[in-house]
């Protein structure tokens, strides 16, 4: 392992990832086809970081800060993730993303239907525009994560939701330009689809779990089942007894008792 990938691995305290280190060693390989140009425009560790991103990426580590690959590669963030996209295309790399998976990692579930049917809309209009060789092109460059990130930003703005584009472009592991482009696209071409979303404005209550209601209510059951009744004191910790019932309680009341009855005999002596 090179001095620089152990430095940059520390650097994400990733340097006891056995697993990691070997993933990011087996892209560094990948990349030689690739040349250093590509690498260049970006930071002087540009090239390790990628292979450390994609290598946790591989491994289904979800926890990457694209603000701090960016710092650890050397150059600014918007320098990174072009250079990462330009790699991710060079090998044909990208993020396995659907509806499901955007939607659970946005926490907008219900979207997904409504995504969905935005899409099935998208798509068609999208290839008709184009014929022969460049249609192929749109073809497989619709398939590209970022189309459908930019069909759930679009879906999610009609019903009046707003997504961040930070986690829709680090999810879709696309450039803010890629992203916004896209955007503007879906809005353009389906103009009429999003209109009629907006004159929708409850679809979005609909098209959440149904049973969500029933699944709290069983929550609920459980929760009330696991309910002690609330006890205070020391001892309550050990086996739930109110503090009250405690003989250590009783004896000092007792001796609390008698020292204010003694008190009261002093004051009207």
């Amino acid at each position: 392992m090179s001095v620089n990938l152990r430095a940059c691995l520390k650097r994400f305290h990733l340097q006891d990832e056995k697993k990691v280190q070997n993933r990011a060693e087996e892209f560094l390989g990948k990349f030689h086809p690739l040349g250093n140009v590509i690498f260049d425009k970006g930071g002087p560790n540009c090239k390790v970081v990628i292979a450390i991103q994609l290598a946790c990426e591989s491994l289904q580590i979800t926890d990457w800060d694209m603000k701090v690959a960016a710092a650890v590669a050397g150059c600014p963030l918007s320098t990174y993730e072009s250079v990462l996209s330009t790699v991710r295309k060079a090998l044909d790399i990208q993020p396995s993303v659907s509806f499901k998976t955007l939607a659970v990692a946005l926490g907008s579930t219900g979207l997904v239907p409504l995504a969905q049917e935005l899409w099935t809309d998208f798509v068609p209009r999208y290839l008709d525009v184009y014929t022969g060789a460049r249609r192929q092109a749109a073809e497989k460059e619709v398939k590209s994560p970022c189309w459908k990130g930019a069909v759930m930003f679009s879906c999610a703005k009609a019903f009046g939701e707003r997504l961040k584009k930070d986690d829709l472009r680090q999810l879709c592991g696309c450039t803010a330009m890629e992203l916004n482009l896209a955007i503007k696209s879906v809005d353009s071409f389906c103009v009429q689809k999003l209109t009629e979303f907006k004159k929708r404005p409850n679809a979005l209550k609909r098209a959440a779990p149904q049973d969500k209601n029933e699944e709290k209510t069983e929550e609920e059951k459980i929760v009330k089942k696991m309910v002690i009744a609330p006890v205070s004191g020391i001892s309550s910790m050990i086996d739930h007894r109110d503090y009250k019932a405690t003989k250590r309680y009783k004896d000092y009341m007792a001796w609390h008792t008698s020292m204010v009855q003694q008190l009261k005999e002093q004051k009207t002596k």
